[in-house]
């Protein structure tokens, strides 16, 4: 079975999976950032704060520890966080 792409292998999946859960740290925070500019503070902008450093923890310690569940809540966490976010600014707007 092949994780991203049709690869096989476990050394890649949790490199991946660790980079892409750091990667959405910047990513977030930029967006915070340029939404706190654009519409001003909602408290949902906390939970794009804090998910994705959860995410980036779970995917270093997932790496480390060489744990694929762990490594897949973190690339989950990573990905989910921003939609979340959004969902609940909006919630908090209407």
């Amino acid at each position: 079975m092949g994780f991203f792409g049709g690869v096989d292998d476990l050394e890649r999946f949790l490199t991946r999976a660790c980079y892409l859960s750091i990667a959405s740290v910047p990513a977030c925070w930029a967006l915070i950032v340029f939404l706190i500019a654009d519409g001003g503070w909602r408290f949902s902008f906390l939970l794009c704060a804090v998910l994705p450093l959860i995410a980036a923890y779970l995917g270093v310690r997932g790496k480390q520890e060489i744990r694929t569940g762990m490594a897949a809540t973190a690339f989950g966490l990573a990905f989910a966080s921003l939609p979340l976010t959004l969902a609940l600014g909006y919630l908090e707007g209407a």
